[in-house]
């Protein structure tokens, strides 16, 4: 494939994944991840590092637009100051030092798991009572169930290359109560954190690997950077969209999301 037309492929699916990162505070790793699997090969990434090449590029280019999305809701005040800061804590910790274990510990039980979870809170977003608003638990949960809550998606979003988005904004909205529109933009803040964390690591271990052209680390820069810099301008459309839409359509939108991530998942362990 030509590498121009590879370049402009990489700008136009970072700037979609851009989109659904600002609109609906995830990582774009949900598009990033399967994209990566199959044009990753054709720039050169052997089959045999293909999964840690996939997650770690997934995850630089995701860390730009959620940067930027993260940025713009800030500016906004359209986040919840204390859970930012203490999942965030949690899930950085978890993201920069999992990437040193993926290597050597089997992920497929630990994806399955957040695959059944992702389902059920699908279901519970498509067919919530229009009538009384129902949740997971009925009072919002303790507080002190942050700092746990990113330390275990920290922890997937480092297998998978997928921000950990898909599970901050459910568990925000169902399990502490806060507001849609707010906890996309509280998410954003968090899943840019974990990204960036998780990405460091991965940019600074190789595990023995012979650096190829074109890469750092895990990271297959020539792909990442289209993939982010695509995923910045989209991030500026996605927010605006958040803002203007219904609580409604970002709970639809979210719910498709989350088939697609549920489907990614289990592309991932097939």
């Amino acid at each position: 494939m030509n590498e121009l037309l590879i370049i402009l492929l990489f700008l136009v699916i970072g700037y979609i994944s851009g989109v659904l990162i600002g609109m609906l505070g995830i990582g774009g790793g949900l598009i990033f991840v399967p994209v990566l699997f199959y044009l990753l090969p054709i720039i050169n990434i052997p089959e045999t590092n293909l999964s840690y090449y996939t997650v770690g590029t997934s995850l630089f280019a995701g860390s730009m637009g959620t940067s930027v999305s993260a940025y713009l809701h800030n500016r906004i005040k359209n986040f919840m100051k204390h859970p930012a800061i203490l999942v965030s804590i949690g899930a950085a910790l978890a993201a920069f030092i999992t990437p040193f274990f993926v290597i050597k510990i089997q992920s497929q039980l630990v994806e399955l798991v957040f695959a059944a979870v992702l389902f059920l809170v699908t279901f519970r977003l498509f067919f919530e009572n229009k009538i009384k608003r129902l949740y997971f638990t009925t009072v919002p949960i303790n507080t002190k169930f942050y700092i746990p809550l990113g330390i275990l998606v920290g922890l997937f979003s480092a297998f998978t290359g997928l921000g950990g988005g898909i599970i901050y904004v459910p568990a925000l909205i169902y399990f502490f109560h806060i507001d849609t529109k707010i906890s996309v933009g509280t998410s954003s803040i968090i899943v840019a954190i974990t990204m960036i964390s998780s990405t460091i690591a991965y940019l600074i271990q190789t595990s023995g690997v012979e650096a190829l052209p074109g890469t750092i680390g895990f990271v297959d820069i020539q792909a990442a950077l289209p993939l982010g810099i695509g995923s910045i301008f989209g991030a500026f459309s996605g927010v605006r969209f958040a803002l203007k839409s219904t609580v409604k359509l970002l709970r639809n939108v979210f719910a498709v999301v989350l088939i697609f991530a549920i489907a990614t998942i289990l592309f991932r362990i097939g």
